[in-house]
């Protein structure tokens, strides 16, 4: 049976052949349709029988109680009818029945049946029957030369417990397809469809649906322009312009293709996934979903958007991965190789990344760097720790070095085992450097002239920031210091070792990750 819980995910149905037209209106099907051959309507049975002929000639046979009529593998019953054997028709009232190749039977009130088109039109109650699929109007038509059963003003299809109603149906009795048009709805104890165009595929259990479809179900609902369902092996796909909304998450996609029974959904082409609770979302080009443990792998250096007050953060790797954390209940994310972030007040690369909403601690490795103002900042693992939507400190772990970038255009420096910066308002005021620290501090004087350079080492160095500069050095633990006058500083004497300004790689907006 139909279910969807569908998060996501497409492969085009290119049906244009089986579109439903007015074509299929059997209303004036006797216009259109080759009459040279036909054989003439036989009566089988009836309680009385009559003659009547007309001014003009030709004939009617007036038949009364327990009516049966056959042409060729057609038998049609009635309380009472009119043949007319000129035109081959046939008039018939009460308890109508027509039966065609055992499998096929249509009931209604009254008939007006054309021998030499064989079409009929069943009017009253009237009802088609196929094994599990049983259609109801007010008027339905049924073309037997075409295989084709149809209603035109209103009617619905019941097939086991599903119902689907429309302003227009059309059967094709041959190949199993039923093509509903305009104000479509599909009611089903799983979900609830609403669309312009469906054609259903009964053989297969497949439904193809064209023009704006809305689908709903207990907690979510897809919007799109096209897609198809196979009900037997639960597979979905949908098309361009496709909105699945799960609250608090949201899913745009230009492609999109499901697997209920293991949960596994794909995006292609163009996706834009948005969770208002967390403020975050994420766009790209291709995406692995499973539902099981809600998970997103997205593939191609997708977007991560991450909103905090009126910044936003943004982030790029070449894959995106993102699960719910079974313990928390919040979201964990994950991205692999070249990765880069950006925001207006930090930004940086490194090789892969972790952030957690549990703790709001992201934490990047291999190669990191982070840039906050003038400031470069590396470490082999770097942690930073986020509050109320901002930076709180960052944790440079093993081989920490940061460079910060002076008005007179010399280094400021300060490396050791491990760095810790803390910031105000995004903007880092203290650092303490443990474990083999090194600074090298460049005095400058009232006209910003540099007057030399402070180069120390310590078991511990705290820095304090002011504007932007260095303000104050506190040495902790037997520091050795050595002062050098500027003048007497060679290009060595400018920076610690392993001093590289990475200017290059620093991403300098969005559009640059």
């Amino acid at each position: 049976m139909l279910t969807l819980r569908f998060v996501i995910l497409f492969c085009f149905w290119s049906f244009s052949s089986l579109v439903a037209q007015e074509i299929f209106d059997l209303s004036n099907a006797e216009d259109t349709q080759d009459t040279s051959s036909y054989t003439e309507v036989e009566i089988l049975h009836a309680d009385k029988l009559e003659f009547n002929t007309l001014e003009d000639g030709s004939q009617i046979r007036k038949l009364v109680g327990a009516v049966q009529l056959k042409q060729d593998s057609t038998l049609m019953f009635c309380d009472s009818a009119y043949i007319y054997k000129v035109d081959n028709t046939v008039k018939a009232w009460g308890n109508i029945h027509i039966q065609e190749k055992d499998s096929i039977h249509a009931y209604s009130n009254n008939l007006n049946y054309n021998g030499k088109t064989k079409t009929a039109e069943l009017i009253g109650d009237a009802r088609m029957e196929d094994g599990n699929k049983i259609l109801y109007s007010d008027v339905l038509y049924y073309n037997i030369k075409q295989d084709l059963g149809s209603y035109l003003d209103s009617g619905r299809v019941e097939m086991d417990s599903t119902l689907l109603t429309s302003l227009r149906a059309y059967y094709f009795t041959n190949n199993k397809i039923i093509h509903f048009n305009e104000n479509v709805v599909i009611t089903d104890p799983n979900y609830h469809l609403e669309s312009d165009t469906l054609h259903y595929l009964t053989e297969s259990n497949v439904a193809l649906f064209f023009g704006p479809t809305t689908i709903y179900n207990d907690s979510s609902s897809i919007y799109c322009i096209a897609g198809s369902y196979d009900t037997s092996n639960e597979i979905a796909s949908f098309g361009k312009g496709t909105v699945i909304s799960n609250d608090p998450q949201t899913l745009y996609a230009d492609s999109l293709y499901y697997e209920r029974y293991r949960g596994y959904g794909r995006a292609f082409i163009f996706f834009d996934w948005i969770d208002t609770e967390i403020e975050a979302g994420m766009e790209g080009n291709s995406a692995e979903y499973f539902e099981n443990n809600q998970e997103i792998i997205a593939y191609n250096r997708p977007l991560l958007k991450v909103v905090q007050e009126e910044d936003t953060l943004f982030l790029k790797g070449d894959i995106i991965h993102t699960k719910e954390n079974e313990l928390s209940g919040k979201k964990e994310f994950w991205s692999f190789n070249n990765v880069r972030i950006y925001k207006e007040d930090i930004q940086g690369t490194g090789d892969s990344l972790f952030y957690s909403f549990s703790d709001s601690l992201m934490r990047i490795f291999y190669e990191p760097i982070l840039w906050n103002e003038n400031n470069q900042m590396i470490g082999d693992t770097i942690y930073l720790q986020m509050a109320n939507d901002q930076i709180e400190e960052i944790r440079f772990i093993e081989n920490a070095f940061v460079s910060m970038l002076s008005k007179g255009k010399l280094f400021n420096q300060i490396k050791g085992k491990w760095i810790t910066g803390y910031f105000e308002d995004n903007e880092m005021k203290t650092m303490l450097s443990k474990k083999n620290a090194e600074s090298l501090y460049f005095g400058q004087n009232d006209e910003d002239e540099y007057i030399g350079g402070n180069y120390a080492i310590s078991d511990r160095i705290h820095v304090s920031i002011v504007n932007k500069e260095v303000d104050k050095i506190s040495f902790i633990k037997e520091p050795e210091a050595i002062f050098t006058p500027i003048r007497q500083m060679n290009d060595t004497d400018l920076y610690l070792k392993n001093f590289s300004w990475f200017k290059d790689l620093r991403p300098k907006g969005k559009g640059d990750l």
